[in-house]
């Protein structure tokens, strides 16, 4: 993880916040910044739209929570 990167922590947020706040934060990932997402669950429909996107993604459990890095190539 590098100064620059973002973290945000949808955990105990119900669905459809967790997809939300990840599209808004999205939307403001400078270039080269990663954005890590902590949450409760893995966000499968999450992975379709940053396919379409052009983003790319890499899934951890870090139990009890899943970590999402998303970047763009």
């Amino acid at each position: 993880m590098t100064p620059s990167d973002l973290t945000i922590d949808v955990r105990s947020l119900p669905p459809p916040e967790p997809l939300e706040h990840c599209l808004e934060a999205l939307a403001d990932l400078a270039c080269g910044q990663r954005l890590h997402m902590l949450i409760d669950r893995e966000p499968y429909p999450l992975y379709s739209i940053l396919d379409r996107d052009g983003f790319q993604h890499c899934c951890t459990f870090e139990d009890p929570h899943y970590r999402v890095t998303i970047w763009r190539n």
